[in-house]
């Protein structure tokens, strides 16, 4: 009877701790926003600081959104900031210099991803080469080409108040470009989860080997990854000079180990390999919300890299602690 007892109360007891390691990032997003709003009560908790935080952070959420599909599929792609940067200086310069309409400078910005995420995809899939140090290199040379392309200044000038819009403005208070990261969210969403085109991807991503025996397409599947991954660079330098109305050719480097960490992170209470576009977004903000707050009580400026990398080593531990625990239930 003790026994039986015993196993009945395991039970819940395990499935409460797995409910709250599923949603510990949600209760820590929570926990951040409480703390700092009784420590702030008269300038954190209100609409201008929420406003603030969704529409400076929505270049790294796409970003960090970026970094999914390569990860997905097993690979890595490190050029995504060095993207971002060219993204930005040639959708401004076009604009600034060349003094075209923004749709065109946009579309040929996009064009400019697809490809560049195709040369990197090839390299990788085609030519077998390995995807971290390909990528790093591609980085450095695509880090050249913008400072080649601003000569290495940045670039300002007056641009159309409907492309400053595109990036200032704001829909029933929700500003614009945060619902350009839910829409973008929703998109990967849907592909991973509700297509067979990301359970494919997902299985590359888990055993490569496999998903080749059962026919996948590895090759091309990867190429897709890494030119969905710089579109979505991309997009995020384009809003990025909407939003400043202006580029600089060194920014790229200063977003790309935060939107790493905030895709591990995000991943972190799913499991390894279990990166998703809901997480990264949640968590993206998380951590926006802590830096914000710990700004606000007057910390350095360097303490945004100790909380980013604080958060990276978090998630790794954490990952690493459920794998551990899944192989244990599993015996």
């Amino acid at each position: 009877m003790n026994a039986k007892a015993g196993v009945a109360d395991a039970v819940p007891q395990t499935n409460m701790s797995s409910l709250a390691l599923r949603y510990s990032l949600h209760l820590l997003f929570v926990a951040v926003i409480l703390a700092f709003s009784i420590a702030l009560p008269k300038t954190y908790p209100t609409l201008i600081n929420a406003q603030t935080i969704a529409s400076t952070n929505a270049v790294l959420a796409l970003l960090a959104l970026a970094a999914i599909p390569t990860l997905v599929a097993g690979q890595f792609d490190l050029s995504i900031g060095f993207q971002l940067a060219l993204a930005q200086s040639l959708c401004a310069g076009m604009i600034v210099y060349g003094g075209l309409p923004p749709v065109v400078a946009i579309g040929l910005t996009l064009a400019a991803g697809l490809a560049l995420g195709a040369i990197n995809g090839w390299l990788v899939a085609y030519c077998g080469l390995n995807a971290f140090i390909t990528t790093l290199a591609t980085g450095i040379v695509i880090q050249g080409a913008t400072q080649w392309y601003t000569d290495g200044t940045s670039i300002f000038g007056a641009m159309p108040g409907a492309f400053l819009g595109f990036g200032r403005a704001s829909l029933v208070g929700i500003p614009l470009p945060c619902i350009y990261v839910i829409l973008a969210g929703c998109a990967l969403w849907f592909a991973y989860e509700h297509t067979s085109w990301g359970r494919r991807a997902f299985a590359i991503g888990g055993n490569s080997r496999a998903a080749q025996l059962i026919g996948i397409p590895i090759k091309r599947m990867t190429l897709e990854a890494f030119m969905l991954g710089s579109l979505l660079s991309a997009v995020a330098g384009i809003l990025s000079a909407a939003i400043l109305g202006s580029a600089n050719p060194n920014i790229g480097v200063n977003f790309l180990l935060p939107a790493f960490a905030a895709v591990f992170l995000g991943a972190a209470p799913q499991g390894p390999g279990r990166f998703n576009s809901w997480g990264t977004i949640l968590a993206v903000y998380t951590l926006a919300a802590g830096i914000a707050g710990l700004q606000q009580l007057g910390a350095a400026f360097y303490v945004e890299q100790f909380f980013n990398g604080g958060a990276l080593l978090v998630a790794i531990i954490l990952a690493r602690w459920i794998a551990a625990r899944r192989a244990r239930a599993s015996v």
